[in-house]
């Protein structure tokens, strides 16, 4: 038997890594934290080397360590907005967290290259994967499995089509390397990362008519300018309420959208298609504009097989010529998990609550568990929000968001603690360092023996946590309508095929 842990955190992403930090901040925990990869960091070890963070910088990562410096990008098509860290970053990020704070806090043991299998109450099996042994650890308190929802990337995923492996094929991330080898360019995928494939494309002189773009379904996209914290937080909430307001009067969800895409609040590349699409992808109205040159777009239906010298759908047939490159965007991101209450018994389920803010998330449900005493009161804080994948998924993921924010101004304690979050979205006016969140209302936890870590060596480093004033993302800002009755609003005149 090894020796125990309270908590054993399963997956070292960036959902994990905030669970933890939190954790630390606000309780006396011992935590084991594994991951079946070699590093943290979850699946931006395995991201294309042009990546960025599709969010600002500000409101990602971990309370305790700022990520970047709250910078105003000034060149390029997102010039004017907050930093967005590079994969780089990010990953040396995540490093400094777990060599500055975590190892040396003598309270966190990471243990790479393993695997859960599970186990009963109180006791949970993992395999080392190199050796493949078999360890039980003793766990006080609970399991935190933070790969419930967890991406898939092209560099890991398998194609949903059959791939020749004599086609001149490859991942996003294979393309800085094999550019020079090709004329003509074919983007597999109508998400983010084809998005970002494509921009690349262009940024490195491809005509735009040497690019055909594979999109069966069109998508529908955010507006970045409206998704920027702190001093620009103002058009935030202008979306918010945008999305209430239109909410309220759509007939239904194309209504909605097509509404919502008056405002300026959404996107689509081609407006004589309906997008079938949605998962909160971000795009700058620069982006967008680069993005529409390319008019080579394909649909035939779905791709269903990667043939030399052909591609084969469920319609058609297209010849692929000798210097093509086939470029694969087509993983699925976040998963769609069914939702799931997110404490029971001795597991936690890490999930979304807010949409489009997992750090966030992942961290405010370390507090609950650290600051509420049964799962009762927890899960009523926290309500699971699935990730949208198709539009009328938008429905239940903005009352979902509105609810659970309706409930946290409710508890002092938690409206204080988001208020003070760095990961905070809607967070405004300038920062400034304070004491780290929570830290006053630390809970003691039922102590196991410390884990310790003789794997690792590391160096000390001081914590800081960013503050701004909490802002209010009422429902309906304009109106003053309560969250209640927009969600009996929408309920009336989307139909309750819609809204559950």
């Amino acid at each position: 038997m090894e020796r125990a842990t309270d908590y054993l955190v399963v997956g070292a992403g960036a959902s994990g890594l905030a669970f933890t930090d939190s954790l630390l901040t606000e309780s006396d925990a011992n935590i084991i934290l594994i991951d079946r990869r070699a590093d943290v960091g979850g699946h931006w070890c395995d991201t294309y080397p042009f990546v960025r963070l599709h969010t600002p910088s500000a409101y990602y990562g971990f309370n305790s360590i700022p990520l970047g410096e709250d910078r105003i990008q000034e060149s390029g098509r997102n010039a004017g907005f907050y930093e967005q860290a590079t994969g780089a970053e990010i990953q040396a990020y995540f490093h400094q967290v777990l060599l500055e704070r975590f190892l040396p806090s003598g309270r966190v043991t990471f243990l790479p290259r393993h695997d859960h299998l599970g186990g009963g109450a109180g006791v949970a099996q993992v395999r080392d994967l190199e050796t493949g042994n078999i360890r039980e650890i003793p766990v006080h308190q609970r399991v935190v499995d933070a790969r419930y929802q967890q991406s898939a990337v092209p560099a890991t995923h398998t194609p949903s089509f059959a791939v020749d492996p004599t086609a001149a094929f490859i991942p996003i991330g294979e393309l800085p390397a094999r550019f020079d080898d090709y004329r003509r360019y074919v983007v597999i995928g109508g998400g983010k990362t084809s998005a970002d494939a494509c921009l690349w494309l262009l940024d490195a002189g491809v005509d735009p008519d040497r690019i055909r773009w594979i999109r069966p379904r069109e998508a529908w996209f955010n507006d970045r300018r409206q998704f920027q914290p702190l001093d620009q937080v103002g058009a935030l909430m202008e979306g918010a309420a945008d999305e209430a307001e239109a909410g309220a009067q759509a007939n239904d969800v194309t209504d909605l959208f097509h509404r919502l895409e008056s405002m300026g609040r959404f996107m689509r590349l081609d407006p004589e298609a309906e997008p079938s699409m949605y998962r909160i992808t971000m795009l700058s109205r620069p982006e967008f504009t680069d993005l529409q040159q390319i008019t080579g777009v394909i649909r035939h239906g779905r791709l269903r097989a990667v043939i030399p010298s052909r591609l084969a759908f469920d319609e058609a047939e297209l010849e692929v010529a000798d210097d093509e490159l086939l470029i694969d965007c087509s993983a699925y991101g976040i998963a769609a998990t069914p939702a799931v209450p997110i404490f029971s018994d001795h597991l936690i389920t890490l999930q979304q609550i807010r949409h489009g803010s997992p750090t966030f998330n992942a961290a405010l449900i370390a507090s609950l568990e650290a600051n509420r005493e049964d799962d009762e009161e927890r899960n009523r804080l926290a309500p699971p929000n699935p990730a949208p994948s198709k539009p009328a998924d938008i429905l239940m993921m903005l009352i979902y968001t509105w609810l659970a924010a309706e409930q946290w101004r409710k508890e002092p304690d938690l409206k204080r603690w988001i208020s003070h979050s760095r990961l905070n979205l809607t967070r405004g006016g300038r920062p400034e360092k304070r004491r780290s969140t929570g830290a006053s209302r630390a809970r003691t936890i039922r102590n196991a023996p410390s884990p310790g870590n003789s794997e690792h060596a590391s160096t000390g480093g001081r914590i800081t946590v960013r503050r701004g004033k909490m802002l209010r993302p009422r429902s309906a800002v304009r109106s003053g309508v309560k969250v209640g009755h927009i969600h009996q609003r929408v309920h009336r005149r989307l139909g309750s095929d819609n809204v559950q």
